[in-house]
């Protein structure tokens, strides 16, 4: 018996060698960033990382200030670029990235971004304060998605590991790494990460770009907390320098609050184009995606920046 047991153990041990192998050299289960908590509650990347997306011919890289993607900070006039995981964009490469296609675009200009898979809209406006701080930029701009408002309202659900603000605390609720242990374990054991992402159920929807909502009975019952969200940004956060650029399903109550409280808006728009996601079950843009978008963001800045 404890002969067959150890043959067991061995011939699974080999399978998970040959199948670790495997997933390595076809880059079939994506290296993920490790992250650290900032001095302001920000969640960045560890410094000196790099690493491959799934099948991606290009490695991704974390610069100096915790971010992956462009970081010019070398020209007269420069415009930050602050979002979620369209922003991090790690599942395209680099030139694909809003910072590269708008540098194209304008090549007198810097562009910097900073951008991490779960960003809320009050975390992305934790960062345009850091970011004003750090790097003195002319216009920051802010991608938000529909679902990027509610998440960020800790009465409307609540996240341990997002930074959220809570309305009636009228307080920032910081963000935990979650299960940063665990993480590292499963991350540097590419079988297991590969299984487990294999299992729909286990993996977070803003990990795959979905942000389908819909502004149900539920939400317009957080109609006041909403407003009272905007009025707080309006109060505690520098909004001259910032450009709200929205994803084409922003919801028009959103669009209209905004409006009414006079944040500048970039509202994208799709329609009589064809589809901007990756697809195959990632709806984060493809290369084709952010080049459409990038084109209107540009367009935009080229009218205020010639004003």
């Amino acid at each position: 018996m404890k002969k067959f047991i150890l043959s067991l153990i061995v011939f699974f041990i080999l399978l998970g060698s040959i199948g670790e192998i495997v997933i390595r050299v076809f880059r079939l289960s994506s290296d993920i960033p490790e992250r650290v908590m900032d001095e302001f509650g920000i969640q960045r990347f560890k410094l000196g990382q790099s690493g491959y997306y799934k099948k991606a011919k290009q490695k991704w890289n974390v610069n100096k200030f915790g971010w992956m993607g462009t970081s010019d900070t070398s020209k007269d006039t420069l415009i930050t670029i602050i979002g979620d995981s369209f922003i991090e964009n790690i599942m395209n490469p680099i030139e694909c990235n809003q910072g590269s296609i708008l540098n194209n675009l304008l090549p007198n200009i810097s562009f910097f971004e900073a951008g991490r898979s779960g960003v809320t809209f009050i975390e992305a406006m934790e960062i345009s304060k850091v970011l004003n701080i750090e790097v003195e930029p002319k216009y920051q701009l802010i991608y938000l998605n529909p679902t990027d408002l509610p998440e960020s309202i800790s009465e409307v659900q609540l996240y341990s590991d997002r930074l959220q603000i809570s309305i009636e605390k009228n307080d920032i609720q910081t963000s935990q790494i979650k299960s940063p242990g665990l993480k590292k374990i499963l991350y540097n054991i590419k079988l297991l990460y590969y299984l487990y992402s294999k299992y729909p159920i286990l993996v977070d929807k803003q990990n795959k770009g979905e942000i389908d909502y819909d502004f149900s009975e539920r939400e317009k019952a957080n109609y006041t907390l909403f407003r009272n969200f905007f009025s707080y940004i309006t109060v505690n956060y520098r909004l001259d320098n910032l450009l709200f650029v929205l994803h084409p399903d922003m919801d028009k109550e959103i669009v209209s609050l905004m409006n009414e409280y006079n944040l500048k808006i970039i509202l994208l728009d799709s329609k009589g184009d064809k589809k901007w996601e990756i697809g195959n079950g990632d709806k984060h843009w493809s290369c084709y995606g952010h080049n459409r978008v990038s084109k209107q963001v540009g367009d935009y800045l080229s009218e205020i920046l010639n004003q």
